[in-house]
């Protein structure tokens, strides 16, 4: 079976709404998938990852006082990323080649990943029990077929998490291999990319997009020049305000996980347009609450 393309290309007219890392917030994906109907015939969806795995204890048993930041310290609600999967299913078949899913750490931990263990000790066991073999085995097949990258005509460049890859073209992610998987580099372990061999490249390419929190400017700028972007938008991240700016070329957009209702962001970018600096992506307009006031 032929593999699908890892970048995905959006067009060039309509409007984009774009959110981040549902975790089986399931009110939040119906609220999104909501606002996305609403756009009419020309919008499309774009959901950046991490739809699965969210916290299994009743919201009665969540902690009062969980930091800015922590897992737990949004809007209590209890895991069904089941539920979620079906959405999006019946979602992409009712509006076909409208709605796109990106490949987030958390559905990798499903095909070849390390398995995450932000709400269990292995979220994707835990999963695939409560649905049972031949759910999983569908569930891994949409799995693969995700992109891992988006990049539309109008300036932007979508991806889970920072896009920390060292690529040296824009077709170098169609080389990478969802089973070959090598951890990103720690800045405090400088030997540890000291055994990579040359082929290990696609499979380096791959953690720095699914694990990487945050880029310093310079690396973001080498990233998009290469894609022929201006800005890159990712998740991954909880961001207690609902969304983050970093140098003139990175927004970390936090729409449901980790979040209180007040501060959920998503973006809404018109594909017509051309967006030169984050600061085109203007709060009120392309960045709006989740659940307006």
């Amino acid at each position: 079976m032929a593999s699908r393309a890892k970048l995905l290309r959006l067009p060039g007219h309509g409007k984009l709404l774009v959110a981040a890392d549902l975790h089986g917030n399931y009110r939040d994906f119906l609220t999104i998938a909501q606002r996305f109907e609403q756009l009419g015939p020309d919008g499309h969806l774009l959901l950046l990852g991490d739809l699965v795995h969210g916290p299994y204890l009743p919201p009665r048993d969540w902690p009062t006082d969980a930091p800015p930041g922590h897992p737990l310290s949004g809007e209590p609600y209890r895991d069904e990323s089941p539920a979620v999967l079906l959405g999006v299913q019946i979602l992409s078949e009712r509006y076909p080649g409208r709605v796109h899913v990106l490949l987030g750490n958390h559905e990798h931990a499903h095909i070849g990943g390390p398995r995450t263990a932000l709400f269990a000790r292995d979220e994707a066991t835990a999963l695939e029990q409560r649905i049972g073999i031949e759910a999983s085995l569908h569930m891994a097949s949409f799995f693969r077929s995700l992109p891992i990258v988006a990049w539309a005509p109008c300036g932007l460049f979508f991806c889970h998490a920072a896009p920390a890859a060292e690529l040296i073209r824009i077709d170098d992610f169609e080389n990478i291999d969802y089973r070959r998987y090598v951890a990103p580099r720690r800045t405090d372990k400088p030997r540890a990319h000291k055994s990579y061999k040359p082929g290990d490249f696609p499979a380096r390419l791959l953690g720095q997009l699914l694990w990487e929190h945050v880029l310093p400017p310079f690396k973001a700028q080498s990233v998009l020049t290469r894609v022929g972007a201006n800005i890159a938008v990712y998740g991954h991240t909880i961001i207690p305000t609902g969304y983050q700016t970093i140098g003139y070329e990175q927004l970390i957009l936090s729409s449901s996980y980790g979040m209180r209702d007040a501060q959920k962001t998503v973006l809404l970018v018109d594909l017509d347009e051309h967006y030169l600096t984050v600061e085109s992506l203007r709060p009120g307009i392309e960045l709006l609450p989740l659940y307006p006031r």
